[in-house]
């Protein structure tokens, strides 16, 4: 389905667009949200609330040229993530707890290329965890979520440019830091 005519549908209150709607995102926004807080409870409420703010702002909302509706979505998430953790933290930390999606089907079948794959993901979790808020971020939208730089430069209100020049700095710090670790 076209995604203007999707929000067409969705401005109109027809149940199966929201139904269609809502079973494509919860568990992409539910994992985004928990990926950072990593508490059920918590990110199922953020959830939620993420589907009732995207409800609320639907009657004035326009798709921009070049945007899709995910970007307004993880937008809504992100800011209820960044809400939560200023409340509740007083300050921000967004654990990043994920693999690389570079799963192929030898893994499967090869004892040898499981365990090696196994480590070079505890490497690379392991270098993610210790990287700046920032650059865990913006590897998470670009790599895990699969995100454009256009998308992540709506997402975190930043210039497309800006975004890639943050992604940059956040692989070759990424990059640093796995050399570091496999040298000891």
């Amino acid at each position: 389905m076209d995604e203007r005519d999707l929000i067409e549908k969705l401005k109109k209150h027809d149940e199966k667009a929201f139904e269609e709607f809502f079973e494509y995102f919860y568990g992409r926004i539910y994992n985004y949200v928990y990926r950072r807080i990593k508490m059920v409870s918590v990110a199922e409420d953020i959830t939620s609330e993420t589907f009732l703010r995207f409800l609320k702002s639907l009657p004035d909302f326009e798709l921009k040229e070049g945007y899709h509706i995910d970007t307004w979505v993880y937008s809504i998430a992100r800011n209820l993530i960044r809400d939560w953790f200023r409340k509740n933290l007083k300050y921000e930390v967004l654990p990043l707890e994920e693999k690389f999606n570079a799963v192929y089907e030898s893994i499967l079948y090869d004892p040898y290329e499981t365990y090696a794959s196994e480590e070079i993901n505890a490497v690379i979790k392991k270098a993610l965890d210790m990287l700046q808020p920032n650059y865990k971020e913006i590897i998470t939208l670009r790599f895990y979520q699969k995100k454009s730089t256009k998308e992540i430069a709506a997402i975190l209100n930043k210039s497309e440019d800006a975004v890639k020049v943050l992604q940059f700095r956040a692989l070759k710090k990424l990059k640093e830091i796995v050399e570091e670790l496999l040298n000891g």
